[in-house]
């Protein structure tokens, strides 16, 4: 389903993200690979505000900073999908 991923890490790179950064969004958009997995959700017409705060704040029980982490990986990542959908 994230089969979006590449692109967004080859996007990210040219945008002049950090190695860093963009070693932190492919990590984190693995574990969101994972919980969608995990809770057998096929697409993202079927990913709600409530799964969204379920990862974020509760999926394998994060840290403050992995919290933050995750909260801005989606938000990168979303603002990706809706630019290029």
């Amino acid at each position: 389903m994230l089969h979006h991923i590449p692109q967004f890490i080859e996007y990210c790179q040219l945008a002049n993200f950090s190695d860093r950064s963009v070693q932190a969004l492919e990590s984190r958009l693995n574990e969101f690979s994972a919980f969608l997995k995990q809770r057998q959700i096929k697409s993202f017409k079927h990913v709600g505000y409530l799964q969204l705060i379920e990862f974020a704040g509760d999926f394998q029980a994060p840290s403050v900073h992995v919290r933050k982490s995750r909260i801005w990986t989606l938000r990168q990542f979303y603002h990706f999908l809706t630019l290029n959908a």
